[in-house]
């Protein structure tokens, strides 16, 4: 990536990069940014998001002046100043604050930057939002493209998904259950790591397509060294840019684990859609397709039913329950090979869920033993699916238009990891 003056961050005049994606480019200063690039209104919308994510977020970076917050992430970085700094504040590729100059790593210029200056210093960083067909009986047709700071991308695609999703309703005794076409923590999590794990040295936007079945998330990065399709689920953390996910997990947008694709799978099995598919992905592009369409109310009751009995469903007892509404006998290398674990870590699984009075084992006794759905899970199954069906579904809100504004998202909809918008009967 090359500044205005034909620079490359972090290297000499004229020098060029390897562009291979195992370095963290976004950890390195920009030559020839200054403090003066950075917007304060982006601070501010990162002290917004703090609060509106409360308890998942770092509220002590709400509390921090800009160039506080600016350190204590570790965006920009301070020098000893040279004689006659002062005269010469943000000329160069640091500005004079006090006997200090701080200099712009480009982390920071994608996070605060203003919008000319990331144009100028980050020409690869884009992202697009596409809207094909028609949405839930709506026409529509959206084709924009923007080159914003991170967090104000964010809050514009939340804005754009929330017009577009509209919700279901099923009732689970005294509690009645909004059930929306798709989970918003899981596209806030496909979201996000398209930003933060995208190769900042490859051309190409992040893009957001959103039709009548699916959304598509996909951003121009091949996956992670020793990173598979297969191992997605399993492997351990490794962002490519760890400020960006270090800055996006104290803002409260993702998940402080650092699991977010176990989050994803999570939350469309949960909501009773197919699982995420991410076959897509290669040596050029990571994918993830969030299949949508009208979700399974009775499979979402069920797990309702768990979640409010104190007792939530695990996502490995997520994915067999799943596989076992339409494999009825599963051997455990089965298990294994779905979980993309040993037989042994499978075998566990199982009998845990066993234990649970959701799984029994069959021929146990026997080479040939294997394992099904209990007799409680198919009853259980089946009881929600007929009082679904009993039950006239009626949606909560009808989808607005979208907005083009940058609200901050509401507490409501931050929260992850409770029941799909349940609340009490009056």
């Amino acid at each position: 990536m090359r500044s205005a003056e034909g620079d490359t961050p972090g290297r000499g005049p004229g020098k060029s990069m390897l562009v291979t994606g195992a370095v963290d480019v976004t950890g390195r200063v920009v030559p020839g940014a200054s403090w003066d690039d950075l917007d304060p209104v982006e601070f501010d919308r990162l002290r917004r998001l703090v609060g509106a994510y409360r308890e998942k977020a770092d509220e002590r970076l709400a509390l921090l002046d800009d160039l506080a917050l600016a350190r204590e992430l570790g965006v920009v970085r301070t020098v000893p100043g040279d004689a006659g700094a002062d005269d010469a504040a943000g000329a160069g590729s640091a500005a004079a604050v006090g006997p200090e100059q701080v200099e712009i790593l480009l982390a920071g210029l994608l996070l605060f930057g203003r919008p000319e200056s990331l144009r100028r210093f980050a020409p690869t960083h884009e992202a697009a939002i596409q809207v094909f067909d028609r949405v839930d009986g709506l026409a529509t047709g959206t084709n924009v493209f923007l080159r914003w700071p991170l967090f104000r991308l964010v809050e514009e695609f939340l804005a754009r998904f929330r017009a577009l999703n509209p919700m279901r309703e099923v009732r689970f005794d005294l509690v009645r259950m909004r059930v929306p076409v798709y989970s918003e923590s899981a596209f806030r999590e496909a979201l996000a790591n398209a930003l933060i794990h995208r190769d900042y040295t490859a051309p190409g936007a992040v893009h957001v397509q959103w039709s009548a079945d699916q959304i598509v998330v996909s951003n121009p990065s091949g996956l992670p060294a020793g990173i598979t399709v297969e191992s997605l689920l399993t492997a351990p953390p490794s962002p490519r840019n760890p400020l960006l996910a270090d800055a996006f997990r104290r803002a409260g947008i993702v998940t402080r684990t650092g699991r977010g694709i176990s989050h994803i799978w999570r939350e469309q099995l949960r909501h009773g859609h197919a699982p995420p598919d991410h076959g897509r992905s290669g040596e050029h592009a990571v994918v993830v397709v969030l299949p949508g369409g009208r979700p399974d109310l009775g499979f979402a009751r069920f797990v309702l039913s768990h979640e409010l009995g104190g007792r939530p469903l695990s996502l490995p007892e997520l994915q067999i329950i799943t596989r076992m509404r339409r494999q009825a006998r599963m051997r455990t290398e089965d298990v294994a090979q779905m979980l993309a674990v040993s037989k042994t870590e499978a075998r566990r699984a199982l009998f845990r869920m066993v234990r649970a009075g959701l799984v029994e084992i069959q021929d146990a006794a026997t080479p040939r033993r294997s394992w099904m759905l209990s007799e409680y899970a198919e009853g259980a199954l089946r009881e929600s699916a007929e009082a679904v069906a009993a039950a006239a579904e009626s949606p909560v809100r009808e989808p607005a238009a979208a907005s083009a504004a940058n609200p901050a998202p509401s507490p409501a909809s931050a929260a992850d990891d409770k029941p799909p918008a349940a609340e009490a009967v009056s």
